[in-house]
């Protein structure tokens, strides 16, 4: 007798093994790689950020580009301005040219062989205050901003590009993150810009550390810090730099001789505990101050000490920053009021290849620290003309840094580190002080790997 199967027997097997070999079919092999780092490709545009200017005299906003190649000359018109209606510029490799002044902050956007290395710089004379221009960053870090009548900060939020930008900012103050709805969610229309007053919507004493996270589109993030004494007569303001992300190790160049008030404020975005240590840069070494405890900063908190006397005696002995050792990651600034100005430093980025800064003429010095291996820097000064100036061979060497002086003519400092990485900054003296960290350059573009069934 022969047995035959009904159509739902038939369906029950069939349907399964059918389903199987179509997902083997579809599904690619386990053993391959799920999906690769972006590649790096030439960089057809670029836009740098300027801030809007301070109170004061003497805004200049210069600008120059290093090029892909820093041997190769290159020249052409950027673009300068924000919105639909643009100015063009004409700039040329180791020259600086100004912009037209601008009330709000400005875009300046290269493209072709102007896109890589393009650099800017926006300062005022009196009294004195500098800062560089940067790129779009997803997220940047603001620490020692403050909401109260002594010392506020102001955030300027700029949207380079036509369709809206939504950023997010969280603020970490002594005693946690503050719960503010109204720094999430902020829309900033294309081609504009915006600004955030902390002492107005989130008004408290005590020194805060702020991140701005962009969660769409493209936004630059500028903070100005203002700092009254009151009844004292002692009002001043300078930009507040901004650090690309926390770190276990942070450089801060740019100590100012004199009496006055210093303090460094530390973050911790973490979920433990740190302790921070605090060391001198001297240009022959690295030592630990005699009478400066370990700083120890609570999850999500931010802490300040106070190193008034001892970075006192250090700077006037020579010394050129500070590194604070922590045992997780944090963000870092040092205020200084000293001699009725007011000058803040940032922990600077890592450079391992060349780089320059648009500076003010006037009395300056570049210094140097934190490298991790021995190794030189080439430091070439131009003029706003495009003369070469002056060009100097620094040797580096670990735990310890360098002091070099640079023409006071120079409105372009090029430095290129070999063999080893460094932090630099550019100290500004002459009505005040004021310190311009150097950044890396953005020199090539990143394409994503994209592909079908790729997580």
């Amino acid at each position: 007798m022969t047995r035959r199967f009904g159509a739902d027997v038939v369906l029950a097997v069939v349907l399964p093994v059918a389903s199987a070999l179509a997902l083997v079919a579809l599904q690619p092999d386990r053993g391959q790689p799920q999906g690769q780092p972006p590649v790096e490709t030439p960089l057809t545009s670029a836009s740098v950020i300027c801030p809007g200017p301070l109170p004061g005299s003497g805004d200049v906003l210069g600008v120059s580009t290093v090029g892909a190649d820093p041997g190769a000359k290159v020249a052409g018109d950027v673009q300068v301005g924000l919105g639909p209606s643009t100015t063009p510029l004409k700039v040329r490799s180791d020259k600086v040219s100004t912009a037209p002044a601008e009330e709000g902050p400005t875009v300046v956007s290269g493209s072709g062989d102007l896109a890589p290395g393009l650099v800017a710089g926006r300062s005022r004379s009196a009294p004195l205050a500098a800062t560089d221009c940067g790129p779009p960053m997803a997220d940047q870090w603001f620490t020692a901003a403050g909401a109260d009548a002594t010392h506020h900060s102001v955030i300027e939020l700029v949207n380079p590009d036509a369709g809206p930008a939504i950023a997010d900012i969280t603020v970490r103050s002594p005693s946690g993150v503050l719960d503010v709805p109204a720094l999430r969610g902020i829309s900033v229309p294309g081609h504009t810009s915006t600004e955030v007053d902390l002492g107005q919507v989130v008004p408290r004493r005590g020194e805060l550390s702020v991140l701005v996270h962009t969660s769409r589109g493209r936004m630059a993030a500028h903070v100005v810090d203002s700092y009254d004494e009151l009844g004292k007569g002692v009002s001043v303001e300078d930009w507040l730099p901004a650090q690309d992300a926390p770190s276990t190790s942070s450089v801060l160049m740019g100590l100012v001789k004199g009496a006055g008030d210093r303090t460094l404020v530390l973050a911790n975005p973490g979920a433990d505990e740190v302790r921070a240590s605090i060391k001198v840069v001297t240009a022959s070494s690295v030592y630990e101050p005699s009478g400066v405890e370990p700083v120890r900063v609570a999850p999500d908190t931010t802490e300040a000490v106070s190193l008034d006397d001892v970075l006192k005696q250090a700077a006037k002995g020579g010394a050129l920053g500070v590194v604070v050792e922590a045992t997780g990651p944090v963000t870092a600034s040092l205020r200084q009021v000293v001699g009725d100005d007011l000058s803040l430093l940032a922990a600077a980025p890592a450079l391992d290849a060349t780089t320059a800064a648009v500076v003010p003429t006037g009395p300056k010095r570049l210094l140097l620290g934190g490298p991790d291996a021995v190794g030189v820097a080439t430091v070439t000064s131009y003029s706003a003309k495009g003369k070469q100036l002056d060009q100097q061979r620094v040797e580096l060497v670990p735990d310890a840094g360098a002091d070099v002086a640079i023409p006071d003519d120079a409105a372009l400092v090029t430095l290129t580190p070999e063999r080893t990485t460094v932090r630099a900054a550019v100290l500004l003296s002459g009505t005040g002080t004021a310190v311009e960290a150097m950044r890396p350059l953005v020199l090539t573009g990143l394409v994503p790997d994209v592909r079908p069934g790729v997580p």
